[in-house]
C-alpha cells in the first residue's frame, strides 16, 4: 500500500479534505474480538454462577478480557479522527448521535425494566436515575450507571466532544499533533496536581488509547514520520504506567514478575496489532462478513451483561455451567443481532436525517 508523506500545511490552511478510504474491515474484526473479550471476562467470573470459581482455569485467561475496553478506545481514536477529518462539526455530531443513541436508548429502556422488576440487581433505579441514564451523561454527573458497562461510554462521549470542538478550528496534520501534545500535557498536570475534575474532563482512563489510535491514523494516512511514532510511544508508556499503578488483578493472581509480564504482554499485543493495521499489513483481512460482526459489537457490549447474567441464573441450575456458558454466549449474540436489525438499521438513518434537517433549519 502506498502512503504519501505528510502534506505541508500552512498556518492558516483550510481544513484538509476527507481521505477517501474503503472500509477497514479488519477494524470490524478487532471490535468484535474486543467485545467478545469483555463478554468472556464478565461471564468467566460472576456470582451468577453461584460461585466465582465456576471456571478456575478459563478465568485465568478471560480475566484479561477487561483490557478489551482499551482496545475499543484505541480503535475509536483511529476511526473517529478518520470520520471527523474534513467534516463540519455539525456533520460529525449528527453522525455520532445517530450512531450511538438508538441502541443505547433501547438498552436503557429494556435493562431499566429488568432492573425495576428486581432481576439481577438489588438496586431498583429511581425515575431521576433512569432519565439521567437516557442522556448518557450520568457518569460525568456522578449519577449511578444503570448498567455496569455504561461507564466507558462517558469516556467515548468526552472524546467525541473534544473532537467536535477540534473540528470547529479545522482538523489538519499539524493541529492533530498539537492537540495530542496539549492533551498529554494536561493529563500529566491533572495527575501531578491530583485535580479530579480535570481527570474526568480529559477522559483520563481512555486518553492514552485514544491518543495512540489518533497517532496511528496519522501514520496510516500520511506515513510513518517521527512525531506520530513518538506519540504512540508516549501513549503506550502512559497507559502502562496508569494500568500497573491500579494494581491489576493479574499481578494478584499470578504474582510478580509473571503477573506484570502478562499485563505488559497483553497491552503490547494490542498496540502491535493496531500498528500492523496502520502500516497496512492487515489489509488482506477484508471479508464482507466482518462488517456484520462489527455492527453487532455495540449492541453486544450494551446488552450482554444484564441479559447474560439473567440467562445464567435461569439456565445454570438446569444445564450446568459447562453447557450454559456457550448457550448464553449464543443468546447474547442473537440479542445483539436483533437490536442491530430491528433498532439500529431503521432508527439510525431516520435520526440522522431528522438531525440534519434541524441543522439546516437553524442555518
Amino acid at each position: 500500500m502506498l502512503i504519501s508523506e505528510p502534506r505541508t500545511v500552512p498556518a492558516a490552511a483550510a481544513v484538509d479534505p476527507p481521505f477517501v478510504q474503503p472500509r477497514l474491515r479488519v477494524l470490524d474484526l478487532l471490535r468484535f474480538v474486543a467485545a467478545m473479550a469483555v463478554v468472556l471476562f464478565h461471564f468467566g467470573e460472576t456470582r451468577a454462577w453461584g460461585t466465582v470459581n465456576a471456571f478456575p482455569a478459563l478465568s485465568g485467561v478471560t480475566m484479561f478480557g477487561s483490557y478489551g475496553v482499551r482496545l475499543f478506545f484505541m480503535i475509536s481514536g483511529f476511526v473517529i479522527l478518520m470520520s471527523a477529518w474534513g467534516r463540519t462539526p455539525g456533520e460529525f455530531v449528527v453522525s455520532r448521535i445517530a450512531r450511538l443513541y438508538p441502541a443505547y436508548w433501547a438498552s436503557v429502556i429494556i435493562l431499566g425494566a429488568i432492573a425495576l422488576m428486581g432481576f439481577i440487581t438489588d438496586h431498583r433505579p429511581t425515575l431521576s436515575e433512569l432519565l439521567a441514564n437516557l442522556t448518557m451523561f450520568q457518569h460525568g454527573l456522578r449519577i449511578r450507571d444503570l448498567e455496569i458497562v455504561y461507564w466507558t461510554l462517558w469516556h467515548e462521549l468526552v472524546f467525541y466532544v473534544m473532537i467536535a470542538c477540534f473540528a470547529v478550528v479545522g482538523i489538519t496534520y499539524r493541529r492533530v499533533l498539537g492537540f495530542m501534545g496539549g492533551w498529554i500535557f494536561l493529563l500529566a498536570l491533572a495527575e501531578r496536581l491530583d485535580i479530579s475534575l480535570l481527570k474526568v474532563g480529559l477522559a483520563q482512563f481512555g486518553a492514552p488509547y485514544f491518543i495512540a489510535g489518533m497517532s496511528l491514523y496519522l501514520i496510516y494516512r500520511f506515513g510513518g514520520s517521527l512525531l506520530p511514532w513518538l506519540f504512540v510511544g508516549l501513549a503506550y508508556a502512559f497507559g502502562l504506567v496508569q494500568l500497573l499503578g491500579e494494581g491489576p488483578s493479574a499481578v494478584e493472581r499470578f504474582g510478580e514478575p509473571l503477573g506484570t509480564a502478562l499485563v505488559v504482554g497483553v497491552i503490547s499485543l494490542m498496540f502491535l496489532v493496531m500498528i500492523l493495521v496502520a502500516l497496512g499489513r492487515l489489509d488482506g483481512i477484508d471479508w464482507r462478513g466482518l462488517t456484520l460482526l462489527g455492527a453487532l459489537t455495540y449492541p453486544l457490549y450494551l446488552f450482554h451483561h444484564h441479559v447474560g447474567f439473567l440467562m445464567i441464573q435461569w439456565l445454570n441450575p438446569i444445564l450446568g455451567h459447562r453447557v450454559t456458558l456457550p448457550v448464553v454466549i449464543g443468546i447474547v449474540l442473537v440479542v445483539a443481532w436483533a437490536v442491530y436489525r430491528f433498532v439500529e438499521v431503521p432508527a439510525q438513518p431516520r435520526l440522522k436525517a431528522a438531525l440534519s434537517r434541524s441543522l439546516k433549519i437553524a442555518d
